[in-house]
């Protein structure tokens, strides 16, 4: 049976506070710190993940939403929704070593299922032969559903090109005072709507070494964040070790 889940858009209003302010390091700070206190208020701190989604023009903050809180009918409140793709992939990073090649079948962002090499004892497994680099993509979409651990890409993928399809994300960066790492991308857009949705996607290798693209998170972005031709569209999850 699906979970239903309830949104609390209302929490994060608080980032409101920085919109007009100069997109630098000091507001990205300001606008972690707001959003994880906010996600202080879940019960399931295990695995930690944030998202930050900012429209940026002449570098001003036009607007700026983050990962919205849900909440079950049990009243339990949750920022940590991870899909199963990545609770498959967790579990076979720590199955017990075999004398095979270790795979699951994920579901890729076209609804299909793919197997995956997970863990390998030979490194030809991992040698792929089209569809160039492996890694970390991000995309942005204007769906509102709720997540649920069955989705395997956004809801509602927008239009125009680029802010259509994934985009690129940078090295991640790792702080290991604070035990987390950062993913970080931007485009600029192409063409107008409203940002409800983000999703982080995994390049991975495929046993036929090919890739697909599967989705680890999908998160609901809120308050919404408007954004027209020409202005920028910044993405960053932070994931909690």
């Amino acid at each position: 049976m699906k979970q239903q889940l309830i949104l609390l858009r209302e929490e994060n209003d608080l980032l409101n506070c920085l919109i007009g302010q100069s997109y630098n390091q000091r507001t990205k700070f300001e606008a972690e710190k707001i959003l994880t206190e906010i996600h202080s208020k879940a019960q399931d701190r295990s695995i930690g993940k944030m998202a930050l989604c900012y429209v940026i023009d002449k570098n001003q903050v036009l607007g700026v939403g983050g990962s919205t809180l849900l909440k079950d009918k049990k009243g339990k409140i949750t920022s940590n929704l991870i899909l199963d793709n990545f609770g498959l992939w967790l579990a076979k990073i720590f199955s017990t070593l075999t004398t095979s090649n270790q795979s699951f079948t994920g579901v890729n962002t076209s609804g299909a299922n793919s197997p995956i090499h997970s863990r390998a004892l030979t490194s030809n497994v991992f040698n792929i032969t089209s569809g160039g680099a492996v890694g970390i993509r991000l995309i942005v979409g204007s769906g509102s559903t709720p997540p649920a651990r069955t989705d395997f890409f956004v809801q509602t993928k927008f239009v125009i090109a680029p802010e259509n399809a994934l985009f690129a994300s940078g090295f991640p960066v790792y702080n290991s005072g604070l035990g987390n790492f950062k993913n970080l991308g931007s485009i600029i857009a192409g063409g107008a709507g409203t940002i409800n949705e983000s999703a982080l996607v995994d390049r991975m290798r495929t046993q036929a070494s090919g890739i697909a693209d599967l989705s680890l998170f999908r998160d609901i972005i809120s308050p919404a964040v408007p954004f027209i031709a020409g202005q920028s569209i910044a993405l960053e999850y932070t994931i909690q070790l």
